[in-house]
């Protein structure tokens, strides 16, 4: 009874290392290779000012976007990166442009651009650069999202975006 125990324990740890074994042995990997260099600027705010028009209102948003380094993250497609934390100083997570009830709801992407605080690109302009409009429905669990550049469907005009002087700490 004892052996047989013992090789049915053998066979689980077999089976245990044949599968985590690989994924083991990638974590291994890349957690043992160079960290990136910290970043010169480890703190950066990035102003920015949205006139649009809902449904003929007049609506002025101006709030920043707020960049602060966040550790050294580990991803099996890229291996080790610098991490992020991206805020918004009003304290919103999105800036909202129509809400349907949650079920749908057209929101500028303003977070998810690519704010660089790499001092090789530290007079960075964001002049030309204009942030997604992103949709966003949502059908009993499953949420899908997709870029848009019509926003009339939403009654919705961009009437001027633009971004001011970014402030790199």
């Amino acid at each position: 009874m004892k052996q047989l125990l013992l090789i049915l324990l053998l066979v689980i740890i077999i089976v245990v290392l044949l599968i985590a074994g690989p994924w083991i042995l990638l974590y291994l990997g890349l957690a043992s290779g160079e960290d990136p260099p910290k970043p010169k600027y480890s703190y950066g705010e990035f102003p920015f000012y949205l006139e649009y028009e809902k449904n003929g209102e007049k609506i002025i948003v101006k709030d920043k976007v707020i960049v602060k380094y966040d550790g050294i993250g580990l991803s099996t497609g890229t291996g080790k990166y610098i991490k992020w934390k991206q805020t918004l100083a009003s304290g919103n997570d999105e800036v909202v442009l129509f809400d349907e009830g949650g079920m749908v709801r057209v929101f500028l992407a303003i977070r998810e651009m690519n704010y660089n605080l790499d001092e090789k690109n530290e007079n960075i302009e964001y002049i030309n650069s204009f942030p997604n409009i992103i949709k966003e429905e949502k059908d009993g669990t499953i949420t899908s999202s997709e870029a848009i550049s019509n926003t009339k469907l939403y009654n919705i005009k961009i009437v001027k975006f633009e971004f001011g002087k970014s402030i790199l700490k």
